[in-house]
């Protein structure tokens, strides 16, 4: 079934900044944000990768270490190592969110399950260094690297923000046109109607886009919505 105008945009979030008490210490990270202003108009789809692993509430801390090549997850205090189990869990996950037709995604900073960037990562004499990203955050933009992620930290920058819900409105158009019976004509209209947007960012972009949108009528269809959507791995359809 084709999508419609009025569908809700559904934003995959970390559970905690909802104020789900999902935390290792049995807390949460609400959003004030997220909740009372963005959350009016989104659906949420909120995922917290630790709980659902099965950890529970309230648990021992986790941390990335580097043991040769190679992050892993860990429990410092008793040495568990969940690295193998977070990682099963994760492509599991993402294969299941492929299926909520998500426009979006906002991690929790930071965190070693869903940081999305700069999460500290351990060495062998318990040294830090912020080069890491969190086990399930680095799935979920394998299997999606064109959906809008985004961490709620970098939210609180306005300029960063406004590009967050550019790219959420933007995304979930083109989702929506692919969703139907298009015709080149109908690329052709999307294209000139983000014409502006597309301008601001990238003049360079809007030209190569506009190179593709005209071989639109020559070009194989399939072959077409995957070089516009490739993250859309494992939906069933564009």
């Amino acid at each position: 079934m084709s999508e419609t105008v009025s569908a809700p945009i559904r934003i995959g979030v970390s559970a905690c900044l909802l104020g789900e008490k999902v935390r290792y210490d049995g807390g949460h990270k609400r959003d004030p944000y997220l909740v009372a202003i963005f959350g009016r108009y989104m659906e949420w789809v909120p995922v917290c990768p630790e709980v659902e692993l099965g950890l529970g509430t309230p648990r021992e801390t986790l941390r990335l270490v580097r043991i040769g090549d190679d992050i892993r997850l860990r429990m410092p205090k008793t040495g568990i190592d969940h690295t193998e189990a977070m990682r099963t869990y994760a492509v599991r996950r993402v294969a299941e969110l492929a299926k909520e037709n998500l426009r979006g995604y906002v991690l929790k900073k930071d965190s070693p399950s869903c940081g999305m960037e700069r999460v500290r990562v351990f060495d062998a004499h318990g040294v830090p260094s912020k080069s890491g990203r969190g086990l399930f955050a680095e799935a979920l933009l394998q299997h999606f690297p064109n959906l809008p992620v985004e961490e709620e930290g970098r939210l609180n920058d306005p300029r960063l923000r406004e590009n967050f819900i550019e790219r959420v409105f933007a995304y979930a158009r083109l989702r929506l046109l692919f969703s139907a019976q298009w015709k080149a004509r109908d690329l052709v209209a999307s294209h000139t109607e983000h014409k502006l947007l597309l301008m601001a960012h990238s003049p360079k972009a809007y030209q190569s886009l506009g190179r593709l949108v005209a071989k639109a009528k020559s070009m194989p269809r399939a072959e077409l919505t995957w070089l516009s959507l490739p993250g859309d791995r494992g939906s069933g359809r564009l």
